[in-house]
């Protein structure tokens, strides 16, 4: 069985405050043309997409130099984690494991989407938590969250940080990590065993809109 784990991109998609929203308009008409096409409007960041090391670092692989292989996640783990508006999940929140590759961070906060809160006052992912897991975790290649973003508008630096965080490279840290945000994991219900990223690929950009798929345990 498969489940999405991403919403559809739509001019009601919730976008970053600093984002221009999502727009389409219907070009042709079946009517009037013989076939429909519409114009679709967005920044790379709307709706539920996936950063790539080129959001933040200069020469950071973009999304399109991720193979195939690189997108599909064998070992998934989902965490909920009770965060506060606003407030950060950290080390002491999620109890990691070593097969993991990819990490899902379920705060509730998806049940706020399309309203203010979801865009201004967000639980965030702290700078120590990334830094841990690129120091101790280096199977997990992933990070994603049911909230606008893993940084919030209140905490700019911090925000900063954990993408940083995930990105750069050093010599203690494992590989740089892929960040998904904006996910739909409120009705997940049941144990995942392989999570699908399947991003735009469009050339040049350095993060794009994605589908995530998750392919659920049989009974």
């Amino acid at each position: 069985m498969y489940t999405l784990l991403s919403y559809p991109l739509g001019a009601d998609s919730p976008v970053h405050p600093a984002l221009l929203d999502v727009k389409t308009r219907i070009r042709n008409r079946i009517p009037y043309d013989g076939y429909e096409t519409h114009i679709i409007c967005t920044e790379n960041h709307a709706g539920t997409h996936v950063d790539a090391p080129a959001h933040y670092l200069e020469g950071g692989r973009r999304i399109i130099d991720y193979g195939i292989d690189e997108l599909v996640f064998e070992n998934p783990g989902l965490f909920d984690v009770a965060a506060e508006p606003g407030s950060p999940v950290g080390p002491g929140d999620i109890e990691l494991e070593d097969e993991h590759d990819i990490i899902l961070i379920r705060t509730g906060y998806g049940s706020m989407r399309g309203t203010e809160a979801y865009l201004q006052d967000n639980p965030w992912i702290s700078p120590e938590l990334i830094d841990g897991i690129r120091r101790d975790y280096h199977g997990i290649r992933a990070i994603g969250i049911d909230c606008i973003s893993i940084s919030t508008p209140s905490r700019p630096y911090e925000g900063k940080m954990a993408h940083l965080n995930a990105f750069v490279e050093g010599d203690d840290y494992g590989d740089p990590l892929l960040i998904i945000e904006d996910m739909k994991l409120d009705g997940v219900t049941g144990e995942i065993e392989r999570v699908l990223v399947v991003p735009w690929m469009v050339e040049s950009v350095d993060s794009a809109p994605c589908t995530v798929i998750a392919e659920m345990r049989g009974p």
